[in-house]
């Protein structure tokens, strides 16, 4: 079964290649991509829902800590 993870990511990485090629920063990409999940999210969630969201994954920066809704 395809996933969504199994979708978006080869795009992801092909577009972050194509920005390294381009000499276009990781950081300028990220932006763009997280502008773009917002307008995603705007047009299904409620702004309280988007921003418990963004609170829960900053309150989980630190790499080497999993998310309590993570599986292996």
């Amino acid at each position: 079964m395809t996933t969504a993870r199994d979708i978006i990511e080869p795009h992801i990485e092909a577009a972050l290649a194509e920005a390294a090629e381009k000499q276009i920063s990781a950081d300028a990409m990220a932006r763009i991509m997280f502008e773009k999940v917002l307008h995603i999210w705007r047009d299904v969630r409620a702004p309280e829902d988007i921003k418990a969201e963004l609170m829960e994954a900053a309150n989980h920066l630190d790499p080497d800590e999993d998310f309590m809704f993570m599986r292996p």
